[in-house]
């Protein structure tokens, strides 16, 4: 408004002097009498006159006097109005004047934002496969971008136009606030830049801010890592750690392992087969980050390796080494591939490391593969590569941050399933192997409250008590028969049941954790909002519903 304010007085004077000018030059009417235009004939005239639009003379055809002030009033008043309006152009044409006006528009979408929202920060590889989880599963996000090109991209994809976001620095304390960190709504922040220091500057921001919210951050740099330990970071995740892990795993317990992919693998996706990763040499090529997480966890076995890189200084940490890419024959063959049973690619470029698994292929089809990638538009490639894991960094992290934001008992189960013995897997993947008909499963929640509690407090009064059991049937079949699900854990204060038995009594406040097929989910919902069909499971009977019905049952 300061920038339009001087081309706005001079319409407005330019205006209004005209009108006063054309009221008082007296014209002539049809019948040659003299008169003075009206003060609304003027302001519509000079307003034709002003736009150029020019319909005519009004109301009677003007006296040369009349049209002389007119000539000399012409250029006045075009030159005001093209100096307006040239200047409101470039007002809103100015970037400035742009920035202003998406965060306004910005800011009322955060307001509008009634139920629970995570800001994620960062809208790459990572970042849209967690929107993407998020809004899977009923919960808002808001997102903040460095580059304007990747906005302007969420505004073309129907997945994601009703997101709200803003281009800016995750860093900037301002454009948390503005993105709605103090609203009591959000339920915490997700760093997930490829930028550790910025990663890092947005959990100092917001235990700063907020030192109460949940913050979940992406980091792949070990120092970087023990500093967001160091003052409170609820979640880092180090995708390269994690995946090192899921390897020693498979190597330590493939049955945990397989248990383990299943319950965090895409719903609906085909289940992966089990996997016997071998025990003996390894060549290992590249020891960056990724490397060397995988050298440690290959070293815990005891297994013997040979480090490949093309780091000089790299090497002297390992006691078997090759000065090379690991893409050449002759370095495969100087490490020993002849001998080896597993292979490594971890280097930092996509492109190599399928040039390492192919060139390896050629040189030893017996080989179990790992290979790295960085890049989402290889997947086909690394699909297609043979690979028998495949550390795909953007997956992992989406993965980890939706398990912990959307099940976080699920979190629970699986370090109790790391630390318990291969028994209890097995009898997890024979539960859930059982039901899933060879399709990852659904993860869900329940938590016994609210119309939920007050349904089970009926059916108790009813009946001496409600079990697992009762919940887990199919209230809608003749057979009564169990619903393809697995119940994984129950919570209870502090206390938790992991693969509670069918006999297992719930209590009001109880928090359920199931794997299993959807419709399962669906159906269990409704066996739980209706104490009719619960109260039918717990009889063993198919109860009529109508009073009707149930006036002449007892009768």
């Amino acid at each position: 408004m300061r920038r339009m304010r001087t081309p706005l007085i001079v319409l407005i004077l330019v205006y209004f002097f005209s009108v006063i000018a054309l009221i008082s030059v007296p014209g002539t009417d049809a019948n040659g009498n003299s008169y003075y235009m009206s003060a609304l004939d003027a302001a519509y005239f000079i307003a034709i006159l002003q736009t150029t639009i020019g319909f005519g003379e009004i109301p009677y055809s003007f006296n040369p006097s009349q049209r002389l002030l007119v000539y000399c009033l012409l250029l006045p008043n075009v030159v005001a109005w093209l100096y307006s309006i040239g200047t409101l152009l470039g007002l809103i044409l100015d970037k400035q004047f742009q920035a202003t006006f998406l965060r306004t528009r910005f800011s009322r979408q955060v307001d509008a934002i009634k139920g629970p929202f995570y800001i994620v920060c960062g809208f790459g590889n990572t970042g849209s496969m967690t929107v993407t989880g998020l809004l899977a599963r009923d919960i808002q996000a808001v997102v903040i971008e460095l580059e304007e090109k990747t906005v302007r991209l969420m505004a073309l994809n129907d997945r994601f136009a009703h997101v709200p976001a803003i281009t800016g620095r995750s860093a900037n304390r301002k454009t948390l606030e503005l993105a709605g960190i103090h609203r009591d709504n959000c339920m915490g922040v997700i760093a997930t830049t490829n930028n550790d220091h910025v990663n890092l500057t947005v959990a100092i921001t917001v235990k700063l801010l907020r030192p109460e919210m949940t913050m979940l951050a992406r980091s792949e740099n070990q120092r970087v890592c023990d500093n967001m330990a160091s003052f409170g970071t609820d979640w880092i995740i180090n995708p390269y750690q994690i995946f090192a892990t899921r390897v020693w795993l498979a190597l330590s317990s493939p049955t945990k392992y397989l248990v383990q992919d299943w319950l965090i693998s895409v719903p609906g996706t085909e289940l992966r087969k089990p996997i016997e990763p071998p025990t003996g040499p390894w060549i290992l090529c590249g020891a960056g980050r990724f490397g060397s997480r995988m050298a440690e966890q290959l070293a815990k076995h005891d297994l013997p390796m040979t480090i490949v890189d093309v780091h000089q200084d790299r090497l002297p940490a390992y006691k078997n080494s090759v000065l090379g890419r690991g893409t050449e024959a002759h370095t495969l063959e100087e490490a020993g591939i002849a001998d080896a049973t597993g292979i490594v690619a971890g280097t930092g470029d996509d492109i190599d490391n399928l040039s390492i698994i192919m060139t390896a292929k050629s040189l030893n089809p017996r080989l179990f593969f790992i290979s790295r990638q960085d890049q989402r538009l290889h997947d086909e490639l690394f699909d297609r590569s043979g690979s028998d894991l495949v550390a795909r960094r953007s997956r992992i992290v989406a993965r980890h941050i939706l398990s912990i934001v959307t099940t976080p008992l699920l979190q629970s189960f699986m370090q109790h399933l790391i630390r318990s013995d291969d028994e209890f897997a097995q009898k997890t993947a024979h539960r859930l192997k059982a039901v899933l008909k060879n399709r990852a499963p659904n993860i869900w929640v329940y938590e016994l409250k609210g119309e939920i509690a007050r349904n089970l407090r009926y059916v108790r009064s009813k009946s001496s008590k409600v079990v697992l059991e009762h919940i887990m049937r199919n209230s809608r079949s003749e057979e009564n028969e169990f619903l393809p699900c697995v119940c994984l854990s129950l919570e209870r204060g502090a206390q938790r049941l992991f693969l509670p038995d069918h006999d297992t009594e719930l209590q009001i406040h109880d928090r359920l954790l199931f794997a299993g097929r959807d419709q399962a989910r669906r159906q269990m919902l409704w066996t739980l909002m209706d104490s009719h069909s619960l109260m039918g499971n717990v009889s063993g009977k198919h109860l009529p519903r109508g009073g009707l019905w149930r006036w002449l049952s007892k009768r």
